[in-house]
């Protein structure tokens, strides 16, 4: 069962085009400005609205987020730009945070940016599991690097690390703050950066 369409509204900037790729001839245009959102992730079971809280909820053409630890202060930050040159935004992540470790990781059987590497940390009991494949979106690309939060533990007790060639190493009592940088095939842990 289909819906049934209504009206279009070209005071409210609606229209119609049958065929898309005729957009640019008939001089249509999918920009539009709406509030930017931003979501809070409550223990992996669910998301609160934080967009006005955070002062995220520009109103703007934005097209292009990218989260990384701008400042260095081991929380991610929001780089935000718009569409027709608008001005770059970043909003600096000033949320109450816990312990944090950031990994850079440095393949040498791997590629040299470790990119599709797995990375399995074990805190109190429990598994937090990282990627890194930096994320590519439009008109912009996140850091080569993972972050993780570990809340007041101050200690990873076990940090697996799965390089793309199937190497895995296992690194145990790593510091729960700082920079660390690991390289593939050595099997201490270096000291924090």
């Amino acid at each position: 069962m289909h819906p049934v369409l209504g009206e279009v509204d070209e005071q409210a900037g609606e229209f119609w085009i049958g065929n898309p790729f005729l957009m640019p001839r008939e001089g249509a245009n999918l920009s539009a400005y709406e509030r930017n959102r931003l979501y809070l992730n409550l223990n992996g079971t669910d998301f609160v609205d934080a967009s006005f809280a955070s002062g995220a909820d520009i109103d703007a053409d934005s097209r292009s987020v990218v989260a990384g630890d701008f400042n260095a202060d081991g929380a991610p930050d929001l780089l935000v730009g718009s569409v027709g040159g608008g001005p770059l935004r970043l909003f600096l992540n000033r949320m109450p945070q816990g312990n944090r470790v950031r990994l850079d990781l440095r393949g040498s059987d791997s590629n040299r940016m470790a990119i599709g590497t797995r990375v399995v940390a074990t805190v109190d009991g429990r598994q937090i599991v990282r990627d890194l494949f930096p994320a590519n979106g439009c008109m912009g690309a996140g850091p080569v690097q993972l972050s993780l939060g570990v809340g007041s533990a101050e200690k990873i007790d076990r940090l697996q690390v799965r390089w793309p060639t199937g190497n895995v190493q296992e690194l145990t009592d790593v510091p729960a703050t700082g920079r660390l940088e690991i390289r593939e095939e050595e099997q201490s842990l270096p000291a924090p950066l």
